[in-house]
C-alpha cells in the first residue's frame, strides 16, 4: 500500500503547480456537490412539505376560531331561545294544569253571574308541541256581565282562545233582557317531546 502512495505521490509532484491546484479544486467541488445533493437538498424538500404542512394548519387554526367564535354566539342564542321557550311554555298548562284552569273558568263564570247551559270539554286535537283543547260553551246573562266574563278570561295566566263566538237573546221571565252566548274555548296543552 505504501507503494502505491509513493507512485501516486510521484505522479503528483510531476504536475505543475497550476495544475494540482486546479485538481484540488475540482475534486474538492465534486465531494461538495455529491454532498450537497445527497445530504443537504432532501432536507429542503423536508423543510418546504413542513412549510406546507404549516400553512395548512394555520388555515385550520384560522377556521377553527371562527367557529369557536361562532359557537359562543350559538350557545348564547340557544340559552336565550330556551328562556324564552320557558316563558313562553307557562302560557301552555302542563296536563296536570288544565283541571285546574276548567275550575278556574267556572269559578269566572259564576262571578260574573251567568248561567252555563253547555260547558263541555271536547277531544284534544295534537299539533306540533302541544295540543288544543276545545270547550263547547253556552252561557246566559246579561251583555255586561258576558263582557265581564270574558275579559276575566282574557286575564287569565294561561292562554285561552274564544272563537265561534255566537250571540242571541234569551227568554227571560222578566223584562231584563238576557242574551246567551255560544262560543268555542280552546285553551292548549304543552305536549313533551320524545
Amino acid at each position: 500500500m505504501k507503494e502505491y502512495f509513493e507512485k501516486f505521490a510521484a505522479i503528483i509532484e510531476k504536475i505543475h503547480i497550476l495544475y494540482r491546484i486546479l485538481i484540488s479544486i475540482a475534486i474538492i467541488s465534486l465531494f461538495s456537490i455529491g454532498y450537497f445533493f445527497l445530504f443537504i437538498m432532501p432536507q429542503f424538500d423536508e423543510i418546504e412539505q413542513l412549510h406546507q404542512k404549516n400553512r395548512m394548519l394555520q388555515n385550520q387554526l384560522s377556521r377553527s376560531m371562527l367557529k369557536a367564535r361562532e359557537l359562543t354566539k350559538y350557545q348564547k342564542l340557544t340559552k336565550e331561545a330556551e328562556k324564552s321557550f320557558e316563558k313562553e311554555k307557562r302560557v301552555l298548562p302542563e296536563s296536570q294544569d288544565i283541571r285546574i284552569l276548567l275550575e278556574n273558568v267556572a269559578r269566572l263564570k259564576q262571578e260574573s253571574g251567568l248561567t252555563f247551559t253547555l260547558f263541555k270539554p271536547e277531544k284534544e286535537v295534537a299539533k306540533d308541541f302541544y295540543a288544543e283543547i276545545p270547550i263547547s260553551m253556552k252561557l246566559t246573562g246579561h251583555f255586561h256581565n258576558v263582557g265581564v266574563f270574558f275579559d276575566k278570561i282574557a286575564k287569565l295566566s294561561r292562554l285561552v282562545h274564544i272563537k265561534d263566538f255566537n250571540i242571541d237573546s234569551a227568554e227571560s221571565e222578566d223584562d231584563i233582557s238576557l242574551i246567551q252566548v255560544s262560543c268555542k274555548a280552546i285553551t292548549y296543552k304543552f305536549i313533551q317531546q320524545k
